[in-house]
Order: C-alpha cells, then structure tokens, then sequence
C-alpha cells in the first residue's frame, strides 16, 4: 500500500471520487506528504494531532484530486465553523474516512448539495439498531434474515450519514438520526423520507449506494424543492 497516494478514482451519476491510502496509525504526517498541500491546509494540519491529521490529510489530497477529476483547479481547501470543506464556487463536495482509506466525492453545485460517507462491514454492531432506526426501519429489519440485518443496518446508517452532510448547508444544525426514513432498493438506490423537526424544507433527496473495494460507499444529492408559496 502507498500511503497517501491514489487507491482508485471513480464516477458515479453523483459526481466523481477519489481514494486515498491512509495509514491506521495517530503517527504524524510526514513532512514530505504535508508539501503536496496547499501551503494554508498544511498550516491548519499541523495545528491537528494523531488520527485527526491523518484524515484530514487524507481527505485533502483526495478532495485536491477529486476537483482536478472535474477540470478545477482549487484553491485551499479549508474548514467551515461546522468541519466541513469550503469548495470553489460552483463546485458540491463532501469527504469520509475509514480506516485505512479517506474518500473525496465533488460534482456540479447547479445539481445541489452532495454528502458521501465511507463505511466497513465489519465489526458487527446491531446494538446500533435503535439508535439509527426509525420504529418502522426497525420493524422492516426485525423482518429479515439473521444474516441480512447487518447489512441492511449498515446501509440505512451510512445513507443517513450521507443525507446529513448534504442537508447542513441548509439547515445548519445537527440532524438526528430519527428525522430521515430510508428504504434501499435492490439496484444501488434508495427512497428517503425527510422528517425534520424544525419544518426545514422541502427537499429533493436521491440516494444511492455502492460496493466498492470491500467497502460501502453511499452519496446523496439534495436539492431544495421550488417554493408554492403565493
């Protein structure tokens, strides 16, 4: 594994991404990866420590990648008040890390906001169930076989990850859990029920998923729906 180099580039009908090898590992940063910043985002890097540098890091080179894929040359790429990136204008973006793996995704801002997740298979956690379903998710999972739960889990889990990524830009709030419904479809897809209880909206949401590398990959699109007001 090349640490901090290119894992695989990929495209999807949601904009175009980019993996980077990262180490599982609080090591710092060498010193010779942190000169392929931008010099302002290896000034913020080096004010981080242990995990926090590496993914950044991570999620910056392949945000840096990500943006070359669609033709942009960015500027640095810095951090909101609320941690998420600060793209060029025009361009919708969103980074997740796991492990060993940082994954950046970035398209047309004029299609709405984007949020990407990264999840693993493993370890198991159905104690999570609760937490991240709805009552109706949870009846729907409780309906399945054993050995299809976790999975199905873990979907719901990263599709909401996603959602609430795209939605911050125009809530900018925490979002909890319980206040978007999902249902995956069989085809790399999913229906998404928005709940939110401060009325914000309404939205369009289009969700879809994808296996890649060993790996989940979810990514969201939303947009907000023209007003019918008079």
């Amino acid at each position: 594994m090349n640490l901090y180099q290119v894992a695989y580039h990929h495209a999807s009908t949601h904009g175009v991404s980019t993996a980077v090898h990262i180490p599982d590992s609080p090591d710092p940063v060498p010193d010779s990866v942190l000169h392929r910043l931008h010099p302002e985002e290896a000034k913020h890097a080096k004010t981080l420590r242990g995990y926090r540098q590496v993914q950044y890091v991570g999620g910056r080179i392949a945000l840096r990648r990500a943006c070359e894929q669609l033709g942009v040359r960015p500027p640095p790429l810095l951090t909101d008040d609320r941690g998420a990136p600060i793209l060029p204008k025009g361009v919708a973006g969103s980074v997740s890390h796991k492990k060993t793996l940082a994954i950046a995704m970035v398209a047309n801002a004029n299609d709405g906001t984007l949020g990407v997740d990264l999840e693993e298979y493993e370890p198991m956690r159905l104690s999570i169930s609760s937490h991240v379903l709805t009552p109706s998710e949870e009846l729907t999972i409780a309906e399945l076989p054993d050995e299809r739960r976790w999975i199905a889990i873990v979907l719901r889990f990263s599709i909401k990850e996603s959602i609430y990524k795209a939605l911050d830009p125009y809530v900018n709030r925490y979002v909890g859990f319980h206040e978007a419904q999902v249902e995956p479809d069989l085809n790399g897809g999913a229906k998404v029920k928005l709940n939110l209880v401060n009325g914000e909206g309404p939205f369009t949401v289009d969700a879809k998923y994808k296996w890649i590398a060993g790996r989940l990959l979810t990514s969201v699109r939303i947009k907000p729906l023209p007003s019918t007001g008079g």
